[in-house]
């Protein structure tokens, strides 16, 4: 029943069936897992003297007189004063004329709205009730629907499905995991009764996501551990590499191209994943894996997120394979892109770096051995997965440089062997943090401007490309006016994602070439962008992005010999944002700074860098704890090593529901 269209539901049209398509949901079953974002809290009344401004609330107010309507500039607006006995509010509605009909003098009710302080104490818009509605959700909309026929839509989807909705988790992990039925959560997460009702069901519904997926990730490891792939030859490889780089590497290092030297050799395809700090060295191990393969002659890809960082690796890629480096992006001119596609079909390219234009059709490799992803959270499994599928089973190493805890790393890239660089190469000087509070801003950038002087660079990065009427931050464009007018003896250079690509790759060649001292940016330099000479990181605005984020920023700068200083400005966000910012000033390590995210956030935005697809990550989300990954993943083992009727039936679901985002699993 759950594949019911959406018409089957009463009072839902086609007309709202369409919008409703819009976001997502096409059947009775996707709106029952399309969450709120978020619940009004009506759950107790309020005492006139606590509201704040713009907050939505519930009061219990006596109505103290017959309510008055009045027309300005063709609005209506009806108006009443109440009380809630210590104190006054008035209640107000616009373009709601019928109001006035309905509201009494004497009468008592429960007024829910927003609060507007602007003129004394006002409510907008209230609804008027007999009771406390308790948690009202809130869900994303689009052109055509509104809050009231969502809600209308989801209740009507709830009694449609009372009674043919199926359980889908094996009834001993229900009660073994203390997990409400599916019926219960589905209700709950919708309409809940209480705060802890809401908290129960969406543990329940997270518990059955995570254990899906992590079955799936199990289920593709185990096939891929019964493949037969390449087995490559690695002897002298390690040497004569190490002859042509220009420094000796780490015992982090070492060890790494050690297992990638076990796994190479293996006949089982290789699926690792490397995750270092910034600047441990993850390049030099994926350029090793490269000429293992190039070795064996066997074409090597390197797929990187965006066109500077495939730029970047081509460039190096150049100096170990000559002639035989390929660079492929989406920007190239027709007669660039079709030399580079006849080269790497015929097998000249033996090493091609690129962007997303790797994954398209007519990209057609001679002997594809070896795919090497970069900064693996910027792409989904499917992504990955539709490179692979242009060699015949080809070894996977995909890198990051967003340090995860390894329990984290190891339950979430279940389908990944891990390795960890922990170490960096040595005489890199720990970047230096402070916390710049608005009144020292100005100091802050006059030490930048003596910087420039003695020929050292800056970036400053800002969340925002364009000042905006909705969002209001600090912007790159509007920022690096501000300062050319206020240092005109420094030579600045502004970057971000709008400008096309001759304008991006002039601005990053000024920088590198020295001639720009001050980059004023986007996080488009967040990876990619390797420049000696940059010893300070500002960041404006840090609050508005998180710590891994500021990590990686950071990690842009004290690749020289120099000292490198990181300042952070934080706009708003109070004590606790200023807290959560401290983490960074406290410590250079990425894995350390990754466990106080993981303990301040909980691991649902970690989950989101496999990129699980729409609606599953409000689900990931709200699993809030390790202990409940932990669990999913024991329960994800038990459900593939006990074959059984409905053990094998939430498999056979699991496998419905992801198996667009893997590569195909046989099921035995």
């Amino acid at each position: 029943m759950e594949t019911l269209p959406l018409t089957a539901i009463k009072g839902v049209g086609e007309a709202r069936a369409k919008a409703l398509r819009q976001l997502g949901v096409n059947t009775v079953g996707d709106l029952l897992r399309f969450l709120p974002r978020d619940f009004q809290d009506f759950s107790e009344a309020r005492p006139v003297a606590s509201l704040k401004n713009g907050e939505m609330a519930a009061v219990r107010v006596r109505i103290l007189e017959e309510p008055k309507l009045a027309r300005f500039h063709g609005m209506t607006v009806v108006s009443v004063p109440a009380s809630d006995g210590p104190d006054r509010l008035r209640l107000k509605w616009y373009n709601q004329p019928y109001r006035k009909n309905q509201v009494f003098a004497g009468q008592t009710k429960i007024a829910c709205g927003r609060v507007d302080r602007a003129r004394g104490v006002a409510m907008q818009n209230p609804q008027l009730l007999d009771e406390l509605p308790g948690l009202i959700p809130v869900y994303p909309l689009c052109r055509g629907l509104t809050q009231r026929t969502v809600r209308t839509a989801m209740r009507g989807a709830l009694e449609l499905l009372e009674s043919g909705l199926q359980e889908t988790l094996p009834d001993d992990i229900l009660a073994d995991y203390g997990l409400c039925p599916l019926w219960e959560a589905l209700h709950a997460v919708h309409f809940p009764a209480a705060r802890e009702t809401l908290l129960a069901a969406r543990r329940r519904l997270a518990f059955e996501n995570m254990t899906a997926y992590l079955a799936v990730v199990e289920l593709q490891r185990q096939n891929r551990r019964r493949m037969n792939g390449i087995a490559f030859d690695v002897s002298g490889v390690r040497e004569r590499l190490l002859k042509k780089l220009p420094f000796a590497l780490t015992g982090a290092q070492q060890r790494v191209l050690d297992e990638i030297d076990a796994d190479m050799q293996s006949p089982v395809p290789m699926n690792r994943l490397v995750q270092g700090d910034v600047g441990s060295g993850k390049t030099a191990v994926a350029l090793y894996a490269l000429c293992v393969a190039a070795a064996n002659g066997r074409q090597g890809a390197l797929l990187a997120p965006t066109e500077i960082l495939a730029r970047q690796h081509f460039e190096t890629l150049s100096t170990i394979f000559g002639e035989s480096a390929c660079l492929l992006t989406g920007n190239m001119k027709k007669r660039e892109r079709d030399a580079a596609l006849d080269r790497i079909e015929s097998g000249a390219a033996l090493c091609v770096a690129g962007t997303h234009a790797l994954l398209q059709e007519d990209v057609r490799f001679h002997r594809l051995g070896l795919v090497v992803t970069d900064e693996q959270h910027r792409f989904g499994v499917a992504q990955r997965a539709a490179l692979e599928k242009k060699g015949v089973r080809p070894d996977v190493l995909v890198m990051s440089a967003t340090p995860i805890p390894r329990t984290l790393a190891m339950l979430l890239y279940g389908d990944l062997d891990v390795s960890v660089l922990d170490e960096l190469p040595p005489g890199r000087k720990p970047v230096k943090t402070s916390c710049i509070p608005e009144s020292r801003r100005r100091d802050m950038y006059d030490y930048v401007a003596r910087q420039a002087a003695q020929g050292l660079q800056t970036y400053v990065v800002c969340p925002f490309i364009e000042p905006s009427d909705t969002v209001d931050g600090p912007s790159a464009t509007a920022l690096y006016q501000e300062l050319r007018e206020a240092y005109p003896a420094v030579s600045f250079g502004l970057l971000h994602g709008r400008m096309g690509q001759q304008e991006k790759e002039h601005a990053i060649a000024r920088f590198r070439s020295g001639e720009t001292r001050v980059l004023v940016t986007t996080t488009v330099i967040e990876v990619g962008v390797h420049v000696d000479k940059a010893a300070v990181m500002i960041i404006e605005g840090a609050e508005r992005f998180g710590l891994a984020q500021l990590h990686q920023l950071r990690g842009r700068v004290g690749r020289g010999s120099e000292q490198a200083y990181c300042f952070l400005l934080a706009e708003s966000g109070g004590d606790a944002a200023l807290a959560r910012l401290c983490a960074l000033t406290e410590s250079n390590d990425g894995f350390w700074i990754a466990e106080r995210d993981l303990a301040q956030r909980g691991p649902g935005d970690f989950l989101g860098t496999r990129q699980h697809g729409e609606g599953d990550a409000a689900l990931f989300s709200a699993a809030g704890s390790m202990e409940l990954l932990e669990e999913a993943k024991a329960a994800a083992q038990r459900v593939i090593d006990l074959p059984s009727v409905r053990n094998n039936a939430f498999l056979a679901a699991a496998l419905a529901r992801y198996q667009a985002k893997f590569d195909s699993i046989a099921m035995n």
